[in-house]
């Protein structure tokens, strides 16, 4: 039993230590993409016509760059049974990759609000990634249904165009989802069954009220906002104050 009992706390603590370095790697690459992308935000998005015409140029360039970067990410992450450095090269180098790919893309085609977005996604996921690292699965689902809750009310509160009712709904899609899955996990004692193997997602003591009710209230809130813009506003703010109130609520909890 005392074999056990050490067994368990070793590997707690092997998998802190774990969650930790990646958390660090995490909020290191955040930092540097967001910096980057301030850097595109001062000179592209709001630059003189010379800085613009010539950072549009660099983001086709680095399209390709990506591309080729991800590719040389992918054959090295296929062959990291060979040496076990080819797994952590390979994964940098996608990494690497799908940022740039997407961002560059999304920089050029959507001007300038796709700058601004961008600068606003990657510390959105950068903290959502700190959150599944160091919280309760539950928190997890919370947290990613207010962020696309919040994402949609803040576009439905800036413009009322097609595009961005059609982000709107597929926020809510994305939502409703995440909402399903929970329900079902939450049935099945918060253990997702594949296979012959069954792999625990949220705790036994999951709060099923906040699991569920969370995603339903931000479907409430943007469905709401795309029949009445003005209420984006308001809804903002509710679902900011609610994701304030469910981080302290579950920090304390870890302690």
């Amino acid at each position: 039993m005392a074999k056990n009992n050490n067994d368990k706390r070793s590997a707690r603590r092997e998998k802190s230590e774990r969650n930790m370095n990646l958390a660090v790697l995490l909020l290191t690459f955040g930092l540097v993409a967001e910096w980057y992308l301030l850097m595109v935000d001062r000179y592209f998005a709001r630059g003189t016509i010379e800085q613009v015409v010539a950072w549009y140029d660099f983001l086709g360039v680095m399209v390709w760059v990506a591309l080729a970067a991800f590719a040389a990410g992918a054959v090295l992450l296929a062959m990291r049974a060979k040496k076990a450095w080819f797994g952590k090269a390979g994964a940098a180098l996608v990494c690497f990759g799908v940022f740039f790919a997407v961002s560059s893309t999304i920089m050029r085609r959507v001007y300038p609000f796709g700058v601004t977005a961008m600068c606003v996604l990657v510390p959105v996921i950068m903290l959502l990634g700190i959150v599944y690292l160091f919280y309760q699965a539950e928190f997890s689902a919370q947290t990613t249904a207010l962020a696309l809750g919040i994402a949609a009310l803040a576009l439905l509160g800036r413009s009322a165009s097609v595009t961005v009712k059609v982000c709107a709904v597929m926020a809510m899609l994305a939502i409703a989802a995440l909402l399903v899955c929970s329900w079902l996990l939450l049935k099945n004692g918060g253990v997702w069954k594949h296979g012959g193997t069954e792999t625990r997602v949220f705790a036994p003591n999951a709060n099923k009220a906040l699991t569920l009710g969370v995603p339903a209230l931000c479907l409430a809130l943007v469905l709401a906002a795309l029949f009445a813009p003005a209420a984006a506003f308001y809804a903002t703010w509710a679902l900011a104050v609610a994701a304030f109130a469910l981080a302290v609520y579950y920090t304390i909890k870890l302690m």
